[in-house]
C-alpha cells in the first residue's frame, strides 16, 4: 500500500466512522458504475416527453471521420443535432442511449440558468445583490463578503478563499465531493482578495445553489426539476449527487442521458424558449452567449464557456477582409510557415459557438446560427494530438 493510501486510512481512524475521507479515497478513481452507489436524488421524466426527430444521418464521410476520430478519445457517448434532427449518435463499450451518465460541472451551466429563472421571477431582485442579502449568516464569518455580489458568484471572480486541489485530503474539492454537511462548508467561506480577479472555485457555484434555495424557498433540486426538468419535457428519469442531508452538490453531478442534456443545449439554442414558451429571458442566454461579450470576459461568463478560434490566409488581403467581416476579430498577425519560406496571415476571432464544460472533457456545444447543439461525454481526453474544445469547435465548422 502506498504512503498517500496509509495517510487516507489512519485519518479516517482517528475521526468518525463516516468520515468523508473513506469515501473520497473509495472513490479516488471515477468508474462509472461507482453512480449508482453515490447518494443523489431523483429528477422524474416527462409525461410528455420530447424526441428529437431521426434526421438523415450521415453514412458517408461524416460518419466515417466521427468513428475514427472518437476511438481512441474515451467518449461514451457522442450525439450532433442540427435543427432537432440527429446527424450523429454514436455510443462507445457498453453505454447506449438510455445510460445516465455524469455531466460534472456541466451542473454549473443548469444552475446558473436557475439564477436567470429566479431573477426573471424577481425572486432575485438584482445580480448586483450583495450574496449576505441571502446569505446574512456570512456577515459574521467575514464582513468582506458583503461586497461579493451574485454576478461575482457567476463569474468566478469572488475572491473567496478555497483550496481545491485534489492533492489534499482537506482541500475544499474533497470536502464539497464526498462530504456529509456541504452546506455548513459553504458557509464557512471567507476571502482572500478583492472580488474581480477571476479564479475558478467550486465553492463559488455551491454558494449560488444555496441562494436560489434562500430566494425561492425551494430545495434545489425541486427548482430544476419544476422550472427545467418537466418543461423541458425531458425522455428519461435522471439525478442529481447529494450530502447525507439530501443538499444536492449544486457545482457539480447531474446523471442524465445523453439525449435529455441536448435539450439544454436546444434551450440556448433557441435563445431561452421552449416550444413557445420563455423557460428563461433572451437577455439572460444573451448574457452568456454573446461573443462580444464572452470576448471581453476572456471566454467565461454566468459559467459558461467560450472558446477563441483561429484562422490562417496566405494573402493578407484575405485576412484583413476575413478580419473585417468578422464581428469581434483581435488583431491580424504574421507569422512564418514551417518551411520559413512563406507567411501565414493569422486571425483570431470569438466564435458565436459556446459550451457547457465539465471535468473529464464533458461537454454541451451550442452553435445559434447553425442550429446545432453537440454533447460529448466520456473519460479523459485520449488524443494528444487535438484537444476535446477544439475538436467540438472543428466539428461545428464542418457542418
Amino acid at each position: 500500500m502506498r504512503l498517500s493510501s496509509h495517510i487516507f486510512l489512519t485519518l479516517c481512524l482517528f475521526t468518525l466512522p463516516s468520515c468523508y475521507l473513506l469515501t473520497a479515497y473509495k472513490y479516488r478513481q471515477f468508474k462509472l458504475e461507482s453512480l449508482s452507489s453515490l447518494r443523489s436524488t431523483p429528477l422524474k421524466k416527462s409525461d410528455e416527453p420530447f424526441a428529437f426527430m431521426d434526421g438523415t444521418r450521415s453514412k458517408m464521410r461524416l460518419q466515417q471521420v466521427l468513428d475514427s476520430m472518437l476511438a481512441p478519445t474515451h467518449t461514451y457517448s457522442f450525439l450532433v443535432i442540427r435543427n432537432d434532427s440527429i446527424l450523429y449518435e454514436n455510443y462507445f463499450g457498453e453505454i447506449t442511449p438510455e445510460t445516465q451518465l455524469p455531466s460534472f460541472s456541466v451542473a454549473k451551466s443548469f444552475v446558473s440558468t436557475l439564477v436567470g429563472i429566479a431573477l426573471d421571477e424577481g425572486k432575485i431582485k438584482s445580480l448586483d445583490d450583495p450574496i449576505t442579502t441571502y446569505l446574512p449568516e456570512l456577515k459574521k464569518r467575514d464582513p468582506n463578503l458583503e461586497k461579493v455580489t451574485i454576478q461575482h458568484l457567476l463569474d468566478m471572480r469572488s475572491g473567496i478563499k478555497s483550496l481545491e486541489t485534489l492533492k489534499s485530503p482537506f482541500s475544499n474539492a474533497i470536502k464539497l465531493g464526498f462530504g456529509r454537511n456541504i452546506t455548513r462548508i459553504a458557509l464557512k467561506s471567507r476571502t482572500e482578495k478583492t472580488p474581480g480577479e477571476k479564479d475558478y472555485k467550486n465553492l463559488n457555484t455551491q454558494l449560488l445553489g444555496l441562494i436560489v434555495e434562500r430566494a425561492t424557498q425551494q430545495k434545489l433540486q425541486n427548482y430544476l426539476q419544476t422550472k427545467i426538468w418537466t418543461p423541458l419535457q425531458m425522455e428519461s428519469d435522471a439525478s442529481w449527487n447529494t450530502d447525507a442531508r439530501k443538499t444536492v452538490r449544486a457545482f457539480c453531478c447531474i446523471n442524465a442521458t445523453t439525449r435529455d442534456f441536448a435539450k439544454f443545449g436546444r434551450l440556448y439554442l433557441n435563445q431561452g424558449n421552449w416550444n413557445g414558451q420563455q423557460i428563461v429571458s433572451e437577455d439572460w442566454v444573451r448574457g452568456c452567449s454573446d461573443p462580444e461579450i464572452m470576448e471581453r470576459y476572456n471566454g467565461y461568463k454566468n459559467q459558461w464557456w467560450s472558446r477563441q478560434s483561429f484562422r490562417s490566409f496566405r494573402d493578407s488581403t484575405e485576412a484583413l477582409k476575413f478580419q473585417q467581416q468578422s464581428p469581434y476579430p483581435s488583431v491580424v498577425s504574421g507569422r512564418s510557415s514551417r518551411d520559413g519560406r512563406s507567411r501565414m496571415y493569422r486571425v483570431a476571432y470569438r466564435s458565436p459557438a459556446f459550451y457547457a464544460a465539465g471535468v473529464l472533457n464533458q461537454f454541451v456545444y451550442v452553435h445559434p446560427a447553425k442550429k446545432l447543439v453537440i454533447v460529448r461525454l466520456g473519460r479523459t481526453w485520449g488524443n494528444s494530438s487535438f484537444g476535446p474544445d477544439a475538436f467540438l469547435y472543428w466539428v461545428g465548422d464542418q457542418l
